[in-house]
């Protein structure tokens, strides 16, 4: 049972959710963006982490998990800025670790940064 175990548990450790490619020029902020030069395309919202995962994933790693999955809806949405309004980290009541990262947010695409260009319109 323990040699089961050990590769469900790297499995699980390495599953971290991976920038799509292009999505790297989407950037997160903590602050609305100012109207001129900016477009309001849509709301968005990802999560990672869980009952398993989260207690084999780093806090890190579900941070980064969530933020790539937001980049990476972002960029199909064809937005190149998410505005995080709402951001929820879930603790285990036995534990201080993180287990399970939302992020709510609102999608924009802005002058002056890279411009993202939607999937659909390839």
């Amino acid at each position: 049972m323990e040699t089961l175990m050990i590769p469900i548990v790297i499995s699980i450790i390495s599953c971290a959710i991976p920038l799509q490619e292009g999505a790297e020029i989407v950037q997160l902020i903590y602050t609305r963006p100012k109207e001129e030069g900016c477009r309001f395309i849509g709301q968005t919202s990802a999560s990672d982490g869980g009952m398993v995962s989260g207690d084999f994933m780093s806090d890190a790693k579900i941070y980064r998990s969530t933020a790539n999955l937001m980049k990476n809806k972002a960029y199909e949405m064809g937005g190149n800025v998410v505005y995080i309004e709402q951001q929820f980290n879930k603790n285990k009541k036995l534990t201080k670790t993180m287990t399970n990262q939302t992020m709510l947010g609102f999608v924009y695409q802005c002058k002056n940064l890279e411009q993202a260009q939607s999937k659909a319109d390839q």
